[in-house]
Parts: structure tokens; sequence; C-alpha cells
């Protein structure tokens, strides 16, 4: 393939602008207008400027079908491609994307900051010149510089590309080209109808809910209070460093917050949105936003690649496709396009089969190639009673324990956890001495997932400066882990951090604890969260790896979450026959899981009800 690099200029103004808009509502707006574009046709030639009038004919005049085209943000210059100009490359990279693999999405990505990582000088584009002016009505230096600062930004583009080049991993070359093209060749539709009636009940719930809170405004604004009101309802407020000491992770930016606008418990959503004084929920937002989307057109599917610390995709663009909620009306609102079904194929129990396999937990794996009810057999344990799946509240406490407490989960946590009704279950009351049971239960019998622990504890001191150590599947050396398939966990901040003296922490830790830097701040390493990372990093490259495989078969992936791909199906009489193709490719044994019995789930509909 050839490589070429490009980089476009656009109008934008003081209300029509990228910190105002989506990245999607931006570029199908009517106000849309690109000023030009640098490109770079080969490593021989230098990159040159061509304005709008020269670019629309020469991009006519190349062979898209046999290009590799790079971008720092592909689907940022890819939808302007696909939606202006009818131009679809045969792949896209993204150096943008690369950056947050190899350097870690705990840094800034932007184009400056790569720059400055690899000491290039800062970019020279004039934003200041062009802001609120068209092409033609910029003078003649204006648009020379415009056209230079383009061309130095291409050339910085090629140069950091081929730094990273030496160092990525090949098979991630083609997720980060999967995950660019669910944006720039959109085919998904939308129900507007069924979005609006989503925001007008969400409305009406949400006054409802607001009604019934029945708490005062200084109980919101309160830390304290806040926080005694969360853990009435069994959620366990999340801490961060402070300047001074610890504080409640209860600012709008937080991941915690930002998780109780979408919780389970609607009280608990209810207080979440009172505290951030929200004028509008998470659903109602996200329904608007894609309600407009799917009036502009087919919807483009945002997802960003390596957006999460474990190398999972993150959600972003104002409509966070991670995080529809199966039966909600938001996802029955997606529909496939005409001549196609929708297949949402997913994992069954992915982590927890991970988790057992890297422990040596073989009568669990025996349990899970012999198709036994886990669920059942543990919630069996805990009553010391055959509960099978005809009961249903005791079945779902044994899918929590099998579920939840792979992680290293203690009593209290559990009970909070079955308070709220986790895993989309009832809410289970338990009382101090039932919650310690159901832990004892469940750690033993399985000794060997508890024994997986203590190694991780000690694998911390390895990864913040020992020798480089295999682990499992895994090696760890420089601060990061690397796994199968070339990807990485960085863990370069590591550090023992010893607290102040009057710093607020809990009694184990007042020798201090182990902590590392992610993209929201300084958090805790223990030997149950390194093992949560481990496991979900491992489970995502095994779901990456069945999406490369379903595409090389022909099929198109159109979304992916934690657990599931989404794939289009087409209508031709052999519906089943495709859904048991993709079926076999997601259960497929990784080499570098010899033995792992894996499973999944999948259904057909012109919806994505599942």
């Amino acid at each position: 393939m050839q490589v070429v690099v490009l980089d476009f200029e656009t109008y934008f103004d003081s209300d029509f602008t990228l910190s105002k808009m989506s990245t999607e509502s931006y570029i199908r707006d009517p106000r849309f207008k690109a000023h030009g574009a640098a490109i770079k046709w080969s490593a021989d030639t230098s990159a040159q400027w061509y304005d709008e009038r020269q670019l629309r004919y020469i991009l006519t005049q190349h062979d898209w079908s046999d290009t590799f085209l790079i971008h720092h943000h592909a689907q940022f210059d890819g939808l302007i491609l696909s939606h202006h100009y009818n131009v679809h490359p045969k792949m896209f990279g993204c150096t943008l994307s690369m950056a947050r693999l190899l350097l870690g999405n705990h840094l800034s990505v932007s184009l400056d900051a790569v720059r400055k990582h690899f000491g290039i000088p800062m970019k020279t584009t004039p934003y200041n010149l062009f802001k609120g002016k068209q092409w033609p009505e910029m003078d003649q230096g204006t648009q020379r510089l415009i056209g230079e600062g383009a061309i130095d930004e291409v050339e910085s583009i090629y140069a950091i590309f081929g730094k990273f080049y030496k160092d990525f991993p090949p098979e991630e070359l083609a997720v980060i080209d999967a995950t660019v093209k669910m944006f720039t060749e959109p085919c998904l539709e939308g129900d507007v109808e069924l979005l609006a009636k989503v925001w007008v009940d969400e409305a009406t719930r949400k006054d409802a809910r607001m009604a019934e809170l029945n708490v005062s405004e200084a109980d919101l604004q309160s830390s304290e209070r806040f926080a005694a009101l969360l853990r009435a309802e069994g959620v366990e407020p999340e801490m961060k460093d402070g300047k001074k000491k610890p504080v409640y992770c209860f600012a709008k930016t937080d991941e915690f917050m930002r998780g109780l606008q979408e919780h389970d418990n609607d009280r608990v959503r209810t207080l979440a949105e009172a505290r951030l004084g929200a004028k509008s929920t998470i659903t109602q937002t996200r329904a608007e936003t894609l309600g407009w989307m799917a009036r502009r057109g087919s919807m483009p599917v945002y997802l960003r690649y390596c957006g999460a610390h474990t190398t999972r995709w993150s959600g972003g663009d104002g409509a966070n496709w991670q995080n529809f909620k199966r039966g909600s009306d938001i996802r029955r609102a997606i529909m496939a396009p005409a001549g196609f079904l929708l297949a949402p194929i997913d994992l069954s129990q992915i982590e927890c089969r991970v988790l057992n396999y890297l422990a040596g937990q073989e009568d669990v794996m025996e349990a899970f190639a012999e198709g036994r009810d886990l669920y059942s057999e543990g919630a069996s344990r805990f009553y010391g009673r055959k509960i099978t799946r005809a009961d249903k509240s005791e079945r779902h406490l044994g899918k929590v324990l099998e579920l939840g407490c792979g992680f290293g989960m203690g009593a209290i946590k559990f009970q909070a956890t079955c308070k709220i009704g986790a895993l989309g279950g009832p809410r289970i009351l338990l009382s101090n001495d039932e919650a310690k049971t159901a832990i004892d239960s469940y750690r033993s019998s399985h000794p060997q997932v508890v024994e997986y622990w203590k190694t991780a504890g000690r694998m911390i001191s390895r990864i913040a400066g020992g020798e480089p150590t295999q682990w499992g599947p895994m090696l760890i050396k420089d601060h990061k882990i690397y796994g199968p398939g070339g990807t990485m966990l960085h863990y370069e901040t590591l550090h023992f951090h010893k607290p102040e003296a009057d710093d607020e922490v809990q009694e184990f830790e007042r020798d201090g604890y182990w902590r590392y830097q992610t993209r929201n701040g300084w958090t805790k390493l223990y030997s149950g969260k390194l093992v949560e990372n481990v496991v979900q990093w491992l489970a995502r490259i095994v779901m990456s790896q069945a999406m490369l495989r379903i595409i090389a078969l022909g099929y198109r992936v159109v979304n992916t979450t934690h657990d599931e791909l989404l794939v289009l199906i087409p209508k031709d009489g052999r519906e089943q026959e495709h859904l048991r193709i993709c079926e076999a490719e997601m259960k497929r044994t990784p080499t570098w899981l010899s033995g792992i019995p894996l499973d999944c789930e999948g259904s057909l509909g012109e919806r994505y009800s599942k």
C-alpha cells in the first residue's frame, strides 16, 4: 500500500468550533468548509498544500483503494474525506491512537504534546489569524502561513508515525483501522421518534425522582453528608489525592461521579444529578445527541482506541456507545441499515474465565467446559442447600459472588454491591455476618484465585523496578506489562507513596501504599486492582483478535463494548449461518490461552435490542 499523510485545515469561529460541538456535528454542519489540506504523498516527496478548489480535484486523481492514510486524529480527517469528498482509503493510521498505546493514556496525546515528547518544535499553524474567516476572505500572507503550518504538521505526523511504527504491534494497526472506520463509514440508522420519547420520558421520571429525593441543599453540597447519603444506598464513595489530604471523587469530571449518573439505582443516579445541578440527565443528553445525529444521516460510532488504562475502548464525542444499557430504549433506537440485520455477540463471563484460567483454578475451568451453572453452585455453597435457576434471587447472589469477587472484594463492599442490585439483578440485603460468610465461601472454594492475588501483590514491586519477569502469558519489563499481540499496560509512574502525618488514610495505609497515575489522577494499586487490570486487558485482547478475524471473513463490525461485538449480517437467506460463523470466531481459543473454554451468545434483529 502507498503510505500517505493528510491534515485538513477548516473554517471555525467562536460558536462553530470543536470546543463546543461534537466532531460529527461539526463536520456535518451546513457551515462546514475546508480551507484545504496538506498531503505528503510518499517518503521521498515533501508535503504539499492544496486549497479547497485544488484539493477537490487532486483527491479524485488518486487510487485510495490501495492507500494507507495516516492522520493524527483519523476520525476527524477521515469523516471529512468520506462525507464531503467520497474518499475511502483501504486502511487508516492514527498517530493519536498509537500514542495512547505506546506512551500511555495518562499523558496528553495532542499533536503538540507528542511533538514535544520527540523533541519536535511546537506546530506553527496561526489559528488566531483565520478564526471566523473563509479562505477567500484571507490575504495571501495569511493563506501562505496556513499552508506552511499544515505542511509542518503533516511532516511531523509522518516523522512521529515512523518513530511509533518500529515498536507498534502490527495487529493493533488493524484494530485502529477498524475503530476509525466505525466512525468514518457510518451505516447505522436511528429511530428519531423513539429517541425523542426517551428524552420526554426521562424528563418526567427525573422530575418525579427529584420530588421523592427528600434531601436538603445542604445535604447535597456537604461532601460528608453526600457521602453518607451514598453509603445509605450501598455505594461507597471513591477518594482521590487532594492538595493536602484525600478528597471524595465528587467533581463533575471524576469517573466516579460519571458512573453514578448511569447507576442502576434510580435514587443514586438522582442524588448525583442533584449534587451536580444537572439540567439534563445523561440519558436525556445522550438521546438528544443521538437524535440530532440520526437526523443528519447514518450514525457514526465514535470510540477512543485505548481510551482506558486497560487498553479497552472508551466512548467519546458526546455519545458514549460503550454504555447503552442492554434492553434500554436508547439501544433499541439503533437500527440496521436496509438489507442487513444486527448481531450483538457477547463473550460469556469472559473476565471470570480469564481470571480462573490465569490462577489455575481447574475446577472452575472444568465447570465452564461442562456448561455447569456456576452461579447456582456458588449460591448453594452459601445457603447450604441446593439452589437452581428457578431460585432467581438466591442464584443471583451466586452470580455476584462468581463475577464480582474475583478481584479481592471484601465483605463490606460485597454487602453494598448486593444492596444496589448489581449485575442487573434484584436488591439483596445481607447482614454483616452474612456478607462475611459469602466472601469466605468464595475464597475457600477458589483457593488458586486467592493465591493469584498474593502473586500479584509480589509482582507490584517487580513492576516498580525489578528484573524482567515472566508472569503467565505476560512479561514485566521497564515498568510495563507486555502481553500477547504486543500491547502493554503502563506503570511508569508507579511508586510507593508515603502519606503525610495529617493525611486522612485508612490505618493499614499509614505506612504507605503503591499508586500510579491515570488520566483522571492518581489511583492506588494493590493486588486485587492489578489482577483486575490484567484480566480486563487480556479479555480485551481476546475480543479484539476475534474482531479482526471476523472482519477478515468479510463482515463489518460496527461497535464494540467491553465484552460484545456488534456485527452487520446481510439478509441473504443465510443469516443464521453467518451468525454461527461469527460466534465460532468469538469462541476460538487463543494460542496464548491454550485450553481455556470460551463461550459466547449472539442474536439477530433489526434493532440493537439485546
